[in-house]
């Protein structure tokens, strides 16, 4: 939710549209800013987007170890179909290696609506 607004007015329209402001503060270095969470349940700074709150190692590590997934399965996810557009504009396209990378394109997808 990265925006160039004034963050008091943000903070206004989350109030407005429902969220809630916590007691904890963003913990982007310098920021300071009290954190809201949406009636979604997502927890966001006004300046920053999405953020984690964590209370023990264990929590940090499986948010990094989603976090980091995430990203993976992007990149795996924009890689892929770039090779499927790059197999859709050559001239002799083999069926069987368009299959195969429809195929990943739909494991990655599943993999992503698992989280």
């Amino acid at each position: 939710m990265k925006n160039e607004k004034d963050p008091t007015k943000i903070m206004a329209e989350l109030l407005k549209s429902g969220a809630t402001m916590l007691a904890e503060i963003c913990p982007v270095e310098g920021c300071n800013l009290p954190l809201f969470k949406l009636k979604s349940g997502e927890v966001i700074c006004p300046v920053h987007g999405r953020v984690h709150i964590v209370k023990t190692d264990e929590e940090a590590r499986l948010v990094f170890t989603q976090v980091y997934t995430s990203q993976i399965l992007e990149k795996l996810e924009a890689y892929t179909l770039k090779t499927i557009d790059s197999l859709l504009n050559s001239s002799d396209v083999d069926p069987t290696d368009l299959i195969k990378w429809l195929e990943v394109l739909e494991r990655i997808q599943r993999l992503k609506t698992k989280k």
